[in-house]
């Protein structure tokens, strides 16, 4: 017997996005993962000061704003051909370090914790399913660190806005390194909230992830997709201190091998988008919108890398680096994000360890009349990419790649489905009316598809899951 489940939205914390899946014999056989809201931020910033794209595209998102803010700034630097001091690359990582730890203590906590263990002081928290099987003593304590945790992530945020200015849409990152001078009081500051969420990693997070895996096993062989894992590079490439973390790379069947920017294609097949070319550059090509169009099914598009998916972010990173040895699987990504945090906080105590203070990375820039660059990052969430083009001074073109593009994107022409459209195929669903199954494996992804406030009515409950 079929039967179809469309769950929306799926996301906890930043929606808009709907799950569409076809179960039969209590196995997916079918999935769409849809995005379901246009942005055009790349058709905003046409006309306008190059300047203005590493505020205006944080507004992207407000849970990743200083992903962008660093790639945009890369762009600028690639285009303006412009060489930051190390002190203002140190600094600027810093502020990136500050949004990882927030983002990944947040993700764990606040987006699948509730996936595994059940908390019951609020109506909030109601799950939609049933399988919990953490012993009453280890459930109680992992939910009594889920609201810690948000005083502990709430720090790194704390810390962002001590270089940033504030967070979200920090003030900070730019040309050069950041906009401020580092004094030592700042990094005194900085170090002693670190240690503060270094000590919550060690003792809580990390235990709490082992936990959960150690009661729900049958994770580890669910949600594997396709195995391609690319990397732009994260924390590399200093002059001093040489590769903290991963160069970029890409892994196959066929090996690792390093990373060609060239073989980058997007493909808008079955995406709400249209343009004279259905696989173009990402450097050359902005597609215009088209919500009619025949056989599409979300605003996100496909990028491929040498024609193939690939997954991207902390999974994807500590295996590309040789820090984790096992599989890939919805478990391995949620013990990844929890590894990587710690990985992330120890990068941050060394790159604070090498601030001179009072050093001014800043100087006056001049703008060419044309130029053209990119700026590639891994960020929390995987590889993003910002493509810019400048002409009479102004922006002429800007193309952005987020990493849940990566992650979620739809199939395309040549047979292939998005990631994680690929990693639900063949899942078997214990109860299709209560799929709990669907959410774990596509939130473990950390999906972010746009800033979004969820209403809660009190009295009212909203129906997400539907079982035809």
């Amino acid at each position: 017997m079929s039967k179809r489940i469309v769950i929306n939205p799926l996301t906890r914390i930043s929606g808009f996005m709907e799950i569409d899946v076809t179960v039969e014999n209590n196995q997916v056989v079918e999935a769409k993962t849809k995005g379901n809201l246009f942005r055009g931020f790349e058709q905003m910033l046409i006309g306008r000061s190059p300047f203005d794209s590493v505020y205006f595209t944080q507004r992207i998102c407000g849970i990743c704003s200083a992903a962008h803010s660093m790639a945009s700034s890369l762009a600028l630097e690639d285009a303006l051909k412009i060489e930051p001091m190390e002190q203002g690359k140190y600094l600027r990582d810093i502020i990136h370090c500050c949004e990882f730890l927030q983002n990944h203590i947040r993700h764990f906590y606040q987006y699948t914790v509730p996936d595994f263990v059940k908390i019951e002081q609020n109506l909030l928290f109601q799950a939609d399913h049933d399988d919990f099987r953490l012993p009453t003593e280890i459930n109680d304590r992992i939910s009594k660190h889920y609201f810690e945790s948000l005083t502990i992530s709430r720090l790194g945020h704390q810390m962002l806005a001590v270089l940033g200015g504030k967070a979200p849409h920090n003030h900070g990152v730019f040309i050069g390194g950041i906009t401020t001078q580092a004094t030592a009081e700042k990094v005194v500051h900085l170090d002693s909230i670190l240690q503060k969420i270094s000590a919550f990693i060690d003792e809580k997070m990390i235990p709490d992830v082992y936990d959960i895996a150690r009661y729900y096993q049958e994770y580890y062989q669910l949600g594997s997709g396709y195995g391609n894992l690319l990397s732009y590079g994260s924390f590399n490439s200093y002059k001093e201190l040489g590769t903290l973390y991963v160069d970029p790379l890409v892994l196959t069947g066929e090996g690792m091998q390093a990373f060609d920017e060239s073989k980058i294609l997007e493909k808008i097949d079955y995406s709400y988008f249209t343009s004279t070319e259905q696989t173009y550059s990402p450097g050359e090509v902005v597609p215009e919108p088209d919500m009619d169009k025949k056989n599409a099914y979300s605003w996100v598009k496909a990028p491929r890398y040498n024609g193939l998916p690939f997954e991207v972010g902390p999974l994807a990173r500590l295996i590309l680096s040789g820090n984790y040895d096992n599989d890939i699987s919805a478990m391995d990504r949620t013990i990844a994000r929890a590894l990587e945090t710690k990985k992330i906080a120890e990068i941050m105590k060394l790159l604070l360890q090498q601030i001179i203070p009072g050093v001014d990375v800043q100087k006056k820039y001049e703008l060419p009349e044309s130029a053209s660059g990119r700026g590639l990052v891994d960020t929390t969430r995987g590889a993003l990419g910002h493509w810019l083009k400048i002409k009479d001074k102004k922006i002429s073109f800007y193309q952005i790649i987020t990493p849940s593009t990566w992650d979620f994107s739809t199939r395309d022409d040549n047979g292939y489905r998005g990631t994680a459209e690929q990693a639900l195929i063949g899942t078997p669903i214990q109860n299709p009316d209560k799929p709990a199954e669907i959410g774990r494996i596509l939130r473990s992804f950390d999906p972010c598809m746009s800033c979004a406030t969820h209403v809660y009515t009190p009295g009212k409950q909203v129906k997400t899951i539907k079982v035809f």
